[in-house]
């Protein structure tokens, strides 16, 4: 028990201090200096001056305000809008901001073309833009990138998107109280991308099923120390307005102490609420962030923009707001994994299980026979056990790493999810029924041969032959009644790595990697050997042979082929100067 309250109390001492340490400075509007807009993101240029994006501003630009707080309290004293600068090209949803110092220009992130693009201080594009990895290609709707933020010291950008990409799970809603699931990613100054983590955020607070809520990470502020400052916020609007609020949630998180692609600790720094009701419209849904000038006592300024719809019906204003906070040092505590799986199983429990009916391709006469080939599994006491039990080790030493938690997120997700940002597209039955009635059906020949396999060789799986818990010790009764050799999960993705290559061939490296990852991961688990995964890329080998020579297999390929030809254009459609901008619309 001691264990288990120790650290708790000093959780609980950590985040008193935290609360302390930031103070909420009064909201305020500036009706006759500001006008009526959209503010989404926010960054400081020095001095009195920023620049804020609006996201339904007619054109694609940026505006350039002066904002003074007081040097020693940091109260907002005067808000100003100077200017709105713009190239006149149709408007992006632009939602992030950030300023580069270096080079005296700003990037701007837009929800509806998925780029973040650099422009000149007057509002020219100057032809430069974030490389983006594949995976933010698929997101929910009007869900793209929402925060935007650099760092001169650290040479860091850092970007997220709002919800839970698609090919990472659901995103939450009023009947659906789930957390999102995020990815911050990070760029260098060169505009490529560098480290990667998953950001978790909390779940709904909404006791209603009435009404509509947007839960999500708004904004981030990057600091010298190499820490971020996370704004979550949940807006939750009644059908009638009046009881609407908007909840906002300071955290810290610190990348640069943990690895990257792993789940990121974070540390409440404060938070408050803003509401609409008959005596009461101080409703703010805060969408902007940034670091503003040091007070004269050293204290952080952190300068947060809303986001009024044009001044809402009425009820709603321009408000600006700052929050100062002194001696942020979050030190995360050494990495667990035991909260992955079961975020996984939530946030990824859409209704895809239900649609898997696509047929298999090979007739129980046409499945190969792999019995005939495969090797006994290595015997306890042998040589080549020797290497399975190194592994075995090798695996349990990486469960506290970022390879841990992704053993436990592939544990989780569909295989269509999982192999997805390999491919670099969602593949799903509504998304791309084609490509999925191929791979599903591919897949199901290669469980369906695995089966027999592992009832012939009836292999007892590692964490039970060692009498040690797996990586996810509340599935070890189900896991420990099935066998071990070969991989069921380790063949089924290479099946759909070597199929979904066929469809894809540019993506053909980065399909066998995540092939090999996922395979090594089920030896992170505790699951397989390291001789149980080895034989499962034979058992594939052999389960392709089988399906390129089977007529409607070839059939169902030359479908898969047309249909990424069509995606591909609509790609290139949707990203082309002429369609940036449309069907935009928010629904907060």
């Amino acid at each position: 028990m001691k264990r288990i309250l120790f650290p708790m109390l000093l959780c609980l001492l950590s985040l008193n201090a935290f609360a302390q340490q930031a103070v909420i400075n009064k909201q305020r509007h500036f009706s006759k200096t500001v006008p009526a807009g959209n503010y989404s993101g926010i960054t400081w240029l020095g001095g009195d001056r920023y620049a804020v994006v609006n996201d339904k501003a007619r054109t694609a630009g940026f505006c350039l305000m002066t904002i003074t707080t007081d040097p020693v309290t940091g109260n907002i004293l005067t808000a100003r809008a100077d200017s709105f600068v713009t190239n006149m090209q149709p408007n992006r949803d632009e939602e992030g901001i950030c300023y580069v110092p270096q080079s005296n220009t700003v990037f701007v992130s837009g929800e509806a073309d998925g780029n973040i693009l650099e422009y000149q201080m007057d509002g020219q594009l100057t032809g430069r833009k974030m490389s983006i990895p594949p995976v933010f290609q698929v997101t929910h709707g009007n869900r793209g990138f929402e925060a935007l933020t650099y760092n001169a010291t650290t040479h860091r950008f850092w970007t997220t998107t709002e919800n839970t990409l698609k090919t990472d799970g659901d995103k939450p809603n009023i009947s659906k109280r789930i957390p999102n699931l995020l990815r911050l990613q990070s760029f260098t100054d060169d505009l490529q991308p560098c480290e990667q983590y998953w950001y978790m955020t909390d779940t709904s607070e909404v006791k209603s099923t009435e009404g509509k809520n947007t839960l999500g990470v708004s904004g981030l502020a990057a600091l010298d120390d190499g820490q971020l400052i996370v704004l979550e916020r949940e807006v939750y609007r009644t059908p009638k307005d009046i009881g609407s609020y908007a909840h906002v949630k300071l955290y810290v998180v610190n990348p640069a102490m943990q690895r990257a692609s792993e789940l990121l600790q974070k540390q409440l720094i404060t938070e408050f609420r803003t509401k609409i009701n008959l005596t009461d419209r101080s409703f703010a849904n805060y969408e902007g962030i940034c670091v503003g000038p040091r007070l004269n006592d050293g204290r952080l300024l952190l300068m947060l923009v809303a986001d009024s719809q044009d001044q809402y019906r009425g009820f709603l204003k321009d408000w600006f707001r700052t929050v100062t906070v002194a001696n942020l040092n979050f030190r995360p505590q050494p990495t667990t994994t035991a909260d992955v799986p079961a975020l996984l199983k939530s946030v990824s429990s859409t209704d895809e299980g239900t649609k898997l009916k696509t047929p298999s391709f090979l007739s129980h006469e046409e499945l190969p026979n792999t019995i005939r080939f495969l090797a006994e599994p290595p015997q306890p006491e042998s040589g080549a056990f020797e290497n399975d039990r190194y592994y075995y080790e090798w695996g349990k030493e990486q469960r506290q790493t970022a390879r841990g938690s992704q053993a436990a997120i592939d544990e989780a997700q569909w295989t269509s999810r999982a192999f997805s940002p390999a491919a670099g597209f969602l593949i799903g039955p509504e998304e791309t029924p084609e490509i999925f009635k191929l791979v599903e059906g591919a897949r199901k020949d290669a469980s369906a041969t695995n089966k027999v396999a592992k009832n012939y060789f009836r292999r007892t799986r590692p964490f039970v032959h060692f009498s040690e818990p797996s990586l996810m010790p509340e599935s070890d009764a189900e896991y420990a009644s099935s066998y071990s050799y070969p991989s069921g999960h380790s063949v089924r993705g290479w099946v759909y790595a070597l199929t979904l290559a066929l469809v894809v061939p540019d993506s053909t490296e980065s399909l066998i990697a995540r092939a090999q990852e996922y395979a090594l991961n089920r030896v992170v688990c505790g699951h397989h050997y390291k001789s149980d995964v080895d034989a499962s890329l034979v058992e594939a080998t052999a389960i392709m042979s089988r399906l390129l020579s089977n007529a409607g297999f070839m059939a169902q390929l030359e479908k898969a082929r047309k249909e990424y030809a069509r995606l591909r254009e609509e790609k290139a459609d949707l990203s082309s100067p002429a369609n940036r901008g449309n069907g935009v619309s928010k629904g907060h």
